[in-house]
């Protein structure tokens, strides 16, 4: 975790470094530059099973550079609570912004919740439907690839309360 941090931050302390030692004008100047050459969408995420799970909200950020032909681009689902936005890349993250009175406790609630995260995870695409309950953990079934399930594992509490989700690519079930 540490080297992974400082491989991020010793470049991103370069790129401040770079940015102080331009004058105004050039900055203004590399402002301009990519605004003109880099087009950012933002739309907001809001569908049904998303604002039934979190207590949060969600926006899908896109952007597509327009220099030399460039022809493709990068989403990323972004997350705000409480002015705070953060992204979204792993399910784990998402527990602690799981609204306190969704309980999973029928299939129901599981097909809400892996819909909702369908709508947010890379990782949560695919057409499988199979949910499975082996007691306080729930299987939730995205993809099957040569025999191998992949998918998420939910783990609640006594009172259906979601306590872990953790994504895996040798899903038993």
């Amino acid at each position: 975790m540490k080297k992974k941090l400082a491989t991020f931050l010793i470049p991103m302390l370069f790129s401040f470094s770079a940015f102080s030692q331009l004058s105004d004008a050039e900055n203004k100047a590399l402002d301009e530059l990519i605004a003109n050459q880099v087009e950012i969408e933002v739309d907001a995420i809001k569908a049904t099973a998303v604002k039934n799970v979190f207590d949060a909200a969600f926006f899908r950020l896109k952007t597509i550079p327009h220099y030399d032909n460039n022809g493709g681009f990068h989403e990323t689902v972004l997350m705000k609570h409480n002015a705070k936005i953060l992204e979204v890349m792993e399910a784990d993250s998402l527990v602690p912004f799981i609204r306190s009175d969704f309980k999973l406790t029928k299939q129901a609630d599981a097909a809400q919740l892996k819909d909702a995260l369908k709508l947010l995870l890379d990782s949560a695409t695919g057409s499988e439907d199979e949910i499975v309950q082996k007691g306080n953990q729930w299987i939730l079934v995205c993809i099957e690839w040569f025999g191998e399930k992949r998918g998420f594992v939910v783990a609640t509490n006594s009172t259906g309360k979601v306590e872990a989700i953790e994504y895996s690519d040798k899903l038993e079930i």
